[in-house]
């Protein structure tokens, strides 16, 4: 019969209360962590204010983090849109709960839209995301189908998709049209001008200059803002080169 030293009881007796310590640690310690009572169920915090959502998950021992903003037609500026654990996961104390928020709706500035075509006008709106919403026409000092009014100043934010009222020049009152200034322009710009007045070229006188290029107007008559019935000839002094 073979007889167990003193010092192996020893040690045997060591590995049987190690191995006693640490299933009561599981048991006591690390079993509870995982599944007892700590466990807290996430709340639906999605349409909440940002700052009622953070009191409401901080008071619950949840540890609340904004992660992101974005733009959002549904939900108004820093309301919660998402969260990640979603509502109703059950997650242990101080567990991080990610927020993203709303940034609103996504807004652009407002041009500046006068003098322009309604062409060009309309152009310019649909890259940024707005929409004409009705064209009137009205009577001013600018020339005929060019923009004269514009229902919101230049700079103001808008959201995107926003009408916007504009109203269409038909020229001065009936029967009178301010000249334009057409020193300084080419013919053939100054007759593109003159047609959207609904004027035209008149007597074209010709002189010759050699810092200036050909068919360049240095002189008009009548001069800038004389007052011209619609069809009336505007009469140009144009330069040429020997």
């Amino acid at each position: 019969m073979r007889i167990i030293s003193k010092n192996t009881l020893f040690k045997l007796s060591l590995y049987g209360l190690s191995f006693i310590v640490t299933i009561i640690i599981i048991n006591s310690i690390i079993m509870p962590y995982y599944v007892s009572g700590d466990e807290l169920k996430v709340p639906n915090v999605i349409g909440m204010h940002k700052d009622k959502a953070i009191e409401l998950l901080r008071d619950l021992n949840l540890n609340p983090i904004i992660t992101t903003s974005r733009y959002d037609e549904k939900y108004d500026k820093d309301y919660v849109i998402f969260q990640k654990p979603l509502p109703n996961t059950y997650v242990k104390e101080n567990r991080k709960i990610y927020l993203t928020i709303s940034g609103g709706l996504q807004t652009v500035k407002m041009p500046f839209l006068i003098n322009k075509s309604v062409r060009d006008a309309q152009i310019t709106l649909q890259k940024l995301g707005l929409v004409i919403d009705s064209l009137e026409n009205i009577v001013s000092d600018f020339p005929p189908n060019t923009i004269a009014e514009q229902q919101y100043p230049e700079g103001m934010e808008l959201p995107v998709g926003t009408k916007v009222r504009l109203k269409v020049s038909i020229g001065p009152q009936i029967g009178k049209i301010k000249a334009p200034n057409l020193i300084g322009k080419s013919l053939i710009e100054a007759e593109k001008i003159l047609k959207n007045y609904s004027l035209k070229i008149g007597l074209k006188t010709y002189i010759y200059s050699k810092s200036l290029l050909p068919n360049t107007i240095v002189d008009q008559q009548p001069s800038e803002n004389t007052l011209l019935n619609v069809g009336d000839s505007i009469n140009v002094v144009v330069t040429l080169n020997k």
